[in-house]
């Protein structure tokens, strides 16, 4: 069994507890989780406009998939966390199991399975698909990324004092 597994595995038996009861007491929270969500469904279509995901769904056919073995290691635990929150509000559940070796942990039979990717993984664009897009499409897409990177950010460092115990203004 792999490594990342068993991390994500103890990360979530840590924080679900703890996401369920902030969601309801934590309004600030809420509130910008749900900032959030909004965030990432104008980047989803901008996704979805230039044709990105159908690339890239294309690409993982023929057996090209970017998405490797490790890269699980680059979402941070309050990235972990918010995805739970981001799940929770949706009524659903982050599911681990199901990976392949050789693939990212979080890499599904329709991509990310995660709400909120690791930032590294929202910014890629493989020569490939950045010919693909066009600059334009690129410029587009990064417009629509700069809300939900802001809003991920300030809720990274919210939730990591909150995490600690510490108070946040």
């Amino acid at each position: 069994m792999r490594e990342g597994f068993l991390y994500f595995t103890n990360l979530r038996l840590t924080f679900e507890p703890i996401v369920s009861k902030l969601l309801r007491e934590d309004h600030i929270l809420s509130e910008r989780l749900r900032d959030l969500q909004n965030a990432l469904e104008i980047s989803k279509e901008a996704f979805i406009k230039s044709n990105t995901l159908v690339f890239c769904e294309s690409c993982a056919e023929r057996g090209a998939k970017c998405c490797g073995e490790g890269l699980e290691w680059k979402l941070r635990p309050e990235e972990f966390f918010l995805n739970l929150c981001l799940f929770e509000l949706k009524g659903k559940s982050l599911m681990l199991e199901g990976f392949l070796e050789g693939d990212c942990l979080f890499l599904g039979k329709s991509g990310c399975k995660l709400e909120l990717a690791p930032l590294i993984c929202r910014n890629f664009f493989c020569s490939d698909l950045a010919e693909f897009i066009g600059l334009k499409g690129l410029i587009n897409i990064q417009n629509a990324l700069e809300n939900e990177t802001r809003l991920s950010f300030e809720l990274c460092q919210y939730v990591r004092h909150k995490l600690k115990g510490e108070k946040v203004l």
